[in-house]
């Protein structure tokens, strides 16, 4: 237990310090870095922080995710959690619910075809079971519809700002429901699975910032981080 505390300790309170540190920074950057024709002030402050705390979580976490230990089975990695399980679930039902206030036809089958696997994996995890990969799978395809929707309005957009955390979160959140689908599919990529999920909870709480739409990725954060796995050192299996 001292060491779970240790290990949990050095990878998500990082990720939620540094997160909640970017996302008040971005509130100060949209309020004050602006000029009056709407353009960002070159050079404010308050952007060159936050995209430094930025750069130095994702390379400390990307030396960090070397130092853990052991690839491991499905049922040393998942194991029963309530917690985990319970905040995947609720992810699931927020990105569901949202999912109906969208025009599109695509977006709302998809949105709610993600939300209901993310609630079922959810159920898994408390249960301690292992899901079929292919709810991970639609998981995935729903964030890559997602990026590729919301690529077409952040595009016509000049300033990068506005949306490049949002877009980092999409990329990210794309790359750990893949990670995840394999996982279960027992072609497990420890390392990368930690990254890609943590990355794409920092982006998210980031992405918090956003004012239209902070509880979409306050869910997606949540499902990132329940879907991370264990943290601890585990001993390989023999194949």
């Amino acid at each position: 237990m001292k060491y779970f505390t240790k290990n949990r300790l050095a990878f998500l309170v990082p990720t939620l310090a540094c997160g909640v540190a970017c996302m008040l920074l971005r509130f100060v950057m949209m309020v004050y870095g602006f000029d009056q024709k709407g353009l960002l002030v070159s050079g404010h402050i308050s952007m060159f922080l936050c995209w430094a705390i930025a750069g130095a979580f994702l390379l400390g976490l990307f030396f960090g995710v070397k130092h853990i230990k052991g690839t491991g089975s499905f049922d040393q990695l998942f194991p029963a959690s309530f917690f985990c399980g319970g905040i995947v679930v609720l992810a699931g039902a927020a990105v569901a619910v949202l999912s109906l206030g969208r025009h599109s036809l695509l977006e709302l089958v998809l949105g709610i075809a993600a939300g209901v696997c993310m609630m079922v994996t959810g159920i898994f995890r408390i249960r301690g079971k292992q899901p079929h990969f292919g709810f991970h799978f639609v998981i995935c395809i729903y964030f890559i519809a997602s990026l590729i929707m919301s690529y077409r309005h952040w595009s016509i957009d000049p300033q990068l700002q506005d949306y490049a955390f949002q877009m980092l979160a999409s990329v990210m959140l794309m790359l750990a429901a893949f990670y995840r689908a394999s996982a279960d599919a027992n072609a497990i990529d420890r390392r990368k699975l930690v990254f890609t999920c943590l990355a794409a909870c920092f982006f998210c709480i980031v992405s918090i910032s956003d004012p239209d739409v902070p509880i979409y990725y306050a869910a997606c954060g949540l499902w990132a981080v329940g879907s991370v796995g264990m943290l601890e050192p585990v001993e390989d299996t023999a194949a």
